[in-house]
């Protein structure tokens, strides 16, 4: 892929709010402002949504969020769905 056809997201824990691996997006193909996804957290050990976020702007409101709280309720929902609790 040509240089500046794609571009680096970070993706953020919604239960411990710290960073877990990055990934390379084709600019063709890039999620919405703060897309979820599921992933398996290195610091949680557990498979758990991130939210993704394009750059440092977005990083500071997703650390400002979860400071704040607002990932509570999607985070349970989110465990459970993992379980297989319903």
């Amino acid at each position: 892929m040509p240089k500046g056809q794609s571009e680096t997201h970070s993706f953020y824990c919604i239960r411990c709010g710290q960073a877990g691996l990055p990934l390379l997006r084709p600019k063709a193909k890039i999620r919405e402002r703060f897309h979820r996804k599921k992933l398996y957290c290195c610091h949680c050990k557990c498979e758990v949504n991130h939210i993704e976020c394009r750059d440092d702007v977005d990083i500071y409101e997703f650390k400002e969020a979860f400071a704040n709280g607002d990932f509570e309720k999607e985070l349970e929902e989110s465990l459970k769905h993992c379980q297989g609790v319903d």
